[in-house]
């Protein structure tokens, strides 16, 4: 459109200088009007042609939201001097990443305008009102605009940040009263290898040594017996609270389905419903990542624990990470023998060797729950959605046999299983094996 003006004010301009070259050839006195349009034309240009100073202001209604939970902005603009187009994109359309476009919807409104500054000042006001779709932490100040004379004297394209940050928190459920069973159907075992506290004198078990065991625990007449010359110590009952350590698959395998809807986000929503029954029922809780990502919460009890946890949620991300286990994570584990509760999705082949990282000799390093989430239902959901109700895919478990032995595998579809409906399932497991 700008460009479109430019070429007829040139054309238009370009016609009355002609014209006062004949004029001022010919000497005739009334070919010389033209003259006065060329000098008011550009006379006008010079007069418009100041920098113009522009000045955005945006603001959200709501700084916490959940997701799934809408949003409004509001764009205050202000524009002084100058004469042009002026474009603005806001977010989430001004960020070029992909995290932005794929965690919001826009519901009314656009994040993309244009106005017209005219000879006065002028300002103006948008609402758009956007729906948080994924979890995070993501910034909402950087805002795109692009200033073109309308002669195309000047071309202006710059940004603005504004201190503007927005935190979408995973929904999570909280079970106060149970749909069914939470109590295991079997009794539960006189004593629990899940505690974390200081060793009592019951005696457990005779195990080999390893770095930071105490030394007044060797056993010195079982090393003495050992062919391979193995330093042995002595294992005792732990007093205290259970623990438990949720490791969270965030291979790229996890988000297959929809960018908003895929393993790892039930992952997450489901670790937050998991974890904030454990601490009620007094456990203490960790996180860590596989492979590992450096996110990581060391088991601990309380509020402030389910804080941090989610949190440290909130920055993970799938198809990233370094080493598959963190020895800081096999040290805790060997210390506090805590029950661990993996999810994953084992329709990829990398998820079997994320899984069999945590083991070794086709052997679990302690008590195991997987929880193996359906994808298909999912993405077939999404596709069907205009030809009725999409039924649960039944999942052909064909891989486990390539599971580590000691690993209890159950699987959950997001679609046809709420998250509550799940918890409560998986809670008699849990207290069983803790």
């Amino acid at each position: 459109m700008v460009k479109e003006i430019t070429k007829s004010y040139y054309l238009l301009l370009l016609l009355p200088t002609t014209l006062s070259v004949i004029a001022f050839m010919s000497t005739a006195k009334e070919a010389l009007i033209p003259v006065l349009f060329a000098i008011l034309m550009v006379g006008l240009a010079i007069y418009t042609n100041d920098e113009p100073r522009i000045d955005i202001a945006l603001s959200l209604s709501r700084k916490r939201v959940f997701v799934g939970d809408e949003v409004e902005m509001i764009i205050n603009v202000r524009v002084k001097r100058g004469l042009g187009v002026i474009a603005i994109n806001v977010p989430p359309a001004s960020y070029a990443a992909s995290r932005h476009r794929e965690s919001f919807d826009i519901v009314s409104g656009r994040a993309s305008h244009v106005i017209f500054k005219g000879f006065r000042d002028g300002e103006w006001a948008f609402r758009v009102r956007i729906k948080a779709l994924r979890r995070g932490r993501f910034e909402f100040g950087l805002i795109n605009y692009a200033y073109h004379h309308v002669f195309g004297m000047r071309v202006i394209e710059d940004r603005i940040k504004v201190s503007e940050e927005l935190l979408v928190v995973p929904r999570y459920r909280i079970i106060r009263r149970s749909l069914g069973r939470i109590k295991p159907s079997t009794l539960t075992p006189r004593t629990t290898p899940t505690r974390v506290g200081p060793p009592s004198s019951d005696f457990l078990e005779v195990r080999n040594y390893l770095p930071g065991d105490p030394f007044k625990f060797i056993n010195w007449k079982a090393s003495a017996r050992s062919p391979q010359g193995n330093l042995f110590i002595n294992e005792y009952e732990r007093e205290g609270l259970r623990a438990g350590i949720f490791l969270l698959d965030v291979g790229e395998w996890m988000r297959l389905g929809l960018p908003h809807e895929n393993p790892l986000e039930y992952s997450v929503s489901l670790i937050l419903s998991l974890s904030k029954m454990m601490l009620r029922y007094g456990y203490n809780v960790g996180l860590w990542t596989v492979p590992d990502t450096g996110i990581r919460v060391m088991p601990s009890s309380g509020q402030t624990q389910f804080q941090r946890i989610m949190n440290a949620l909130l920055l993970v991300e799938a198809g990233r990470g370094g080493a598959m286990i963190d020895p800081a994570m096999i040290r805790v584990i060997m210390e506090t023998r805590p029950i661990l509760i993996m999810t994953s999705n084992l329709a990829a082949p990398g998820a079997i060797n994320s899984i069999r990282s945590i083991c070794s000799d086709r052997k679990c390093i302690s008590r195991t729950i997987l929880i193996d989430i359906n994808h298909s239902s999912i993405a077939l959901r999404e596709r069907l959605r205009n030809y009725g109700d999409v039924g649960c895919i039944p999942r052909i478990n064909e891989k486990r046999d390539l599971l580590p032995r000691g690993a209890l595998v159950t699987t959950w579809d997001p679609a046809c299983e709420g998250v509550g409906t799940v918890v409560v399932r998986l809670m008699p497991m849990i207290r069983w094996l803790s």
